[in-house]
């Protein structure tokens, strides 16, 4: 009779362990954390962007293929707008190791003046900055290696930890520039840039072309602890699972690009050949039937930011790899016809949404994995036959017999 009153009152004491722990992340996050919108120490300026009418018909509404992806999707931002902290502490966080692909790969927790974290949409987690501010003990409290800036930052990006990749550099980073400033008001404007940065060429041209100047660049790494006067906070979707609707906009006011009528009739076909990971392993078999249609191979490697504008620009059919490359469709023609190879454990829409935006006819085949221990973000591809048939299916559609690819929409 006894051992299974004992028996009881274990499961009784561990169901009560277990639904402390699950709360205790809750709790700490109502006593400790404070949200930009109510902190005393933070302006709060509403996102007016977003609600306007950014409605563009889809060029790819007619010309979908049978079967449609099941993309994957992130839960939108609660709240969006733009947050000004004053005297506020930067804790700049290493990734673990299996997320960082170069060293200087960074994330930000911001605190006010009295070490309580801000909790807003695509904050880091509570549990992480738990962690890292408790292994970081020394440092943030006693203010050790903490450099002092009495200035006005900008936070842009701190959506992930790589510093490296094209498309989060663009969306994530140049894109938070056009929102602070379509939401602050110029006197609120940032004196320097907090940038997840590499020091890479194109970063550097990406940046000049966009009017930040070298001297307003601060790149993550360069501290461990920093206290500034105002640190401004844009708080939206980002990443590649939930697009705002203006992102194009974005990209084409901050690098002065005017969208032009109709490409020069290339067919451009873009290589991931030398990427380290989401290649297509029979790219040898797909490359060789597209240049019999007349297609171009290039590989983006060592292009300028000015060539990969003028290459996308000219172009009238792209076939790539899913990759951060597609990132240049926004310099597409409207009526421009993309082909993006997405492997079936990584779906995830940026390109479909910055297609739509740009009103590019997008063509997503999904593709399967190579092998079964890569994990979906990583996994090289291939293509099945009859999936590289439907692709010269496809391109002879919208090719005319002299060569040029035909606008199939206006007939």
């Amino acid at each position: 009779m006894a051992k299974p009153v004992i028996m009881f009152v274990k499961k009784v004491v561990n169901n009560v362990i277990r639904g402390a722990m699950k709360k205790t992340p809750v709790l700490l996050e109502h006593v400790w954390f404070v949200s930009p919108r109510r902190s005393r120490f933070s302006s709060w300026y509403q996102d007016t962007v977003t609600a306007q009418d950014w409605f563009v018909e889809a060029a790819s509404a007619q010309e979908m293929l049978a079967v449609q992806p099941k993309w994957k999707g992130n839960k939108k931002v609660t709240y969006s707008g733009v947050s000004v902290l004053s005297k506020a502490k930067l804790l700049m966080c290493r990734p673990p190791e299996i997320h960082q692909r170069h060293p200087a790969s960074r994330k930000a927790i911001v605190c006010t003046r009295h070490y309580r974290p801000l909790k807003y949409p695509g904050a880091q987690s509570v549990l992480f900055s738990l962690n890292f501010m408790l292994t970081h003990f020394g440092i943030w409290r006693n203010g050790k290696k903490m450099e002092h800036l009495s200035a006005t930052v900008a936070l842009l990006g701190n959506r992930v930890f790589d510093n490296i990749n094209y498309y989060h550099f663009w969306a994530d980073v140049i894109a938070d520039v056009w929102y602070i400033k379509n939401n602050l008001p110029r006197s609120e404007w940032p004196d320097y840039y907090l940038v997840p940065f590499a020091e890479l060429a194109w970063q550097w041209e990406v940046l000049w072309q966009c009017g930040v100047r070298e001297e307003q660049v601060i790149p993550y790494a360069k501290y461990d602890v920093l206290f500034v006067e105002k640190v401004v906070i844009p708080i939206r979707d980002k990443g590649a699972a939930n697009l705002p609707p203006w992102l194009s906009r974005a990209i084409h006011d901050m690098s002065g690009w005017s969208p032009r009528s109709g490409g020069n009739g290339r067919l451009v076909f873009v290589s991931r050949a030398d990427a380290s990971r989401r290649r297509l392993v029979n790219e040898d078999r797909l490359r060789e039937r597209l240049r019999q249609e007349g297609f171009e191979v290039h590989a983006l490697t060592g292009l300028s930011i000015k060539e990969q504008q003028h290459l996308f620009s000219s172009a009238s059919i792209i076939c790539a790899p899913h990759g951060a490359s597609l990132t240049n469709l926004v310099w597409c023609c409207p009526g421009t016809v993309v082909i993006d190879f997405l492997s079936e454990r990584h779906l995830v829409p940026c390109f479909k949404e910055l297609a739509e935006q740009n009103q590019v006819i997008y063509y997503p085949y999904v593709c399967r994995a190579a092998a079964e221990d890569e994990g979906g973000i990583n996994d090289d591809m291939v293509l099945l036959d009859g999936q590289i048939e439907s692709v010269v299916e496809v391109v002879s559609r919208h090719v005319g017999t002299s060569g040029h690819a035909l606008d199939i929409r206006k007939g």
